[in-house]
């Protein structure tokens, strides 16, 4: 006998056989035990995952001598015929060429005939989703209501593609993926059977590259064999499917925590050398990392990741070196990496960038830390409000409480200047007079107390406003405003309007400019320190921006 892959040599004959799509399988099976049999079924799912097979081995239940059953014998006529895929009662169609209406007119015509030979006549459409809008259309009638003794079973890997009127009329079942250690249980009963030395941990590598289809894991499996004999080893698997291995990924890692950009270049030029596909190298990339989280976050991650026991110890000694921040960052640099060679001219370019990129992350913090640092820096920085006269003082940080609060007399004799000093008191007096009169303290927010002069308060007000409506305002409501100055304050001011200008008044004395630069600068050296970058431009160099 001629040789035969593998995919159709182990195709599972019966449902005991199937494997990875039990709730299909239990679902059919009951329907043929109670004789619930619809006419019409949707299989959809992903390449390699059952459904042609499922689909023949239920024309097999129906037509079975024994049929319908829940288990065909596989040695009848019926059962022999279909399984050798020349049963005139069980039709294989391919949508992707018979999308039009003409074809769809022709099946039309034939469902009319009784089957020749079994119970039903079974139409099998592979890739339904091809057939054009108008063929979809002229099938809806025949769809709903066949003749009794049709059933049709619609095989697609996008059933989005499908109209709704179609998929109303049909029982639909969507195949899952087969889990990775299905596939490597069915992989191991095939090679024993075959005599095929290989260890598990090699069965892993091929399932994890079929990615859910236990079609593509018997090809991949063939075509090792093909390579290496009846023995399989590690480096037959890497350079067939093209995997990069934990070793390469464990030095692309540690040289981009160590920031070694030279070796970096050096192991993207090998993979090149090798011909590694570098689409592969994002995607084990991606799970290498993603491991690695898992290590970090989880309090059982054997049970999340499929890798031997010391596998895992290797992940956490390495976990233990970066943290959840930095890995975060990294996967979204590959993961966007991944789309973008898909498009590139030189892929290995891009790869080389984004290994780069990820040696400059650096230490990250988490936001509420960083939050938490530049508050202390805040409140550090406002800490010198320090007023003093004759009757008392004020010196009061924000650890003890918000703004000026207290009776002191306030005078410019020993006045400790910050950016805060003026906008606290003023805030403290706004809030107040706020309370009182709620209008007039929405008035006073357009208003900057600028200086305070012996006793004098002066206040600014923006050019473009209206000098005359604020004038008339501050003097329809002056006692109010100089009774609440009185309380917070300890004494009586005499109130000065003017209006802002960038050559006119300064809350900060001539004096005092020096001493406020070196301030301003030591608080903007803190904040890079938290949160490294580079200063583009100061805000708050004028009077406006310093005093609110």
């Amino acid at each position: 006998m001629s040789y035969q892959v593998s995919a159709r040599k182990w195709r599972p004959q019966n449902f005991s056989e199937v494997i990875g799509q039990g709730h299909i399988v239990q679902t059919l099976k009951n329907a043929l035990l109670n004789n619930r049999i619809g006419h019409a079924y949707l299989f959809s799912g992903t390449r390699g995952v059952g459904k042609t097979t499922m689909a023949r081995i239920f024309a097999k239940a129906l037509n079975c001598v024994k049929g319908p059953t829940p288990e065909p014998c596989n040695e009848c006529e019926m059962c022999r015929d279909i399984t050798g895929g020349y049963c005139p009662d069980v039709v294989e169609i391919d949508g992707a060429s018979n999308t039009g209406v003409d074809d769809v007119r022709e099946l039309r015509e034939n469902v009319k005939y009784a089957s020749s030979k079994g119970k039903y006549k079974v139409y099998i459409v592979d890739e339904v989703h091809m057939l054009s809008k108008a063929a979809f259309n002229a099938f809806l009638k025949t769809l709903e209501e066949p003749p009794a003794h049709i059933i049709f079973i619609f095989a697609t890997t996008e059933p989005n593609k499908i109209p709704e009127t179609v998929i109303s009329r049909c029982q639909y079942f969507e195949f899952k993926r087969i889990s990775i250690n299905d596939v490597v249980e069915q992989l191991m009963l095939i090679t024993k059977k075959e005599g095929i030395n290989v260890s598990r941990d090699m069965l892993t590598l091929i399932a994890k590259s079929a990615e859910g289809s236990m079609r593509d894991a018997l090809v991949a499996m063939d075509q090792i064999l093909s390579f290496s004999g009846d023995t399989i080893k590690e480096e037959d698997v890497k350079i067939i499917l093209g995997f990069v291995g934990r070793e390469v990924l464990s030095s692309f890692m540690n040289s981009i925590i160590k920031k070694d950009i030279q070796n970096i270049l050096k192991l993207v030029k090998e993979l090149t050398i090798n011909g590694t596909d570098l689409k592969i190298f994002c995607k084990e990339f991606l799970e290498y990392i993603r491991n690695l989280m898992v290590i970090k976050v989880a309090t059982e991650p054997a049970s999340l990741i499929e890798l031997s026991a010391a596998e895992i110890e290797h992940f956490k000694s390495e976990a233990e070196k970066i943290s959840i921040e930095e890995l975060q960052q990294m996967f979204n640099i590959i993961l966007k990496t991944e789309a973008d060679i898909r498009q590139a001219s030189q892929p290995s370019m891009v790869i080389e960038m984004a290994l780069i990129r990820m040696t400059q992350i650096g230490k990250v913090m988490a936001v509420d830390e960083i939050l938490k640092r530049l508050e202390n820096i805040s409140v550090s920085g406002n800490a010198g409000v320090n007023i003093t006269g004759a009757k008392g003082s004020i010196n009061k940080s924000r650890d003890e409480g918000k703004g000026i609060s207290g009776r002191a007399n306030v005078s410019t004799d020993n006045l400790t200047l910050t950016p805060d000093t003026y906008t606290s008191l003023w805030v403290k007096i706004k809030e107040s007079v706020g309370a009182k009169k709620p209008s007039l303290g929405g008035i006073l927010e357009d208003i900057k107390l600028s200086n305070i002069k012996g006793d004098e308060i002066i206040l600014n007000f923006k050019e473009k406003a209206s000098e005359s409506y604020y004038r008339k305002t501050l003097e329809l409501n002056q006692g109010v405003i100089r009774d609440t100055i009185k309380e917070i304050a300890g004494r009586d001011f005499k109130i000065i309007l003017e209006a802002y200008s960038k050559e006119g008044a300064s809350n900060v004395s001539s004096n005092n400019g020096s001493d406020i630069e070196k301030w301003k600068k030591e608080k903007i050296q803190e904040v890079i320190d938290i949160i490294p970058g580079v200063v583009i431009r100061e805000i708050g160099g004028d009077p406006e921006h310093v005093s609110g």
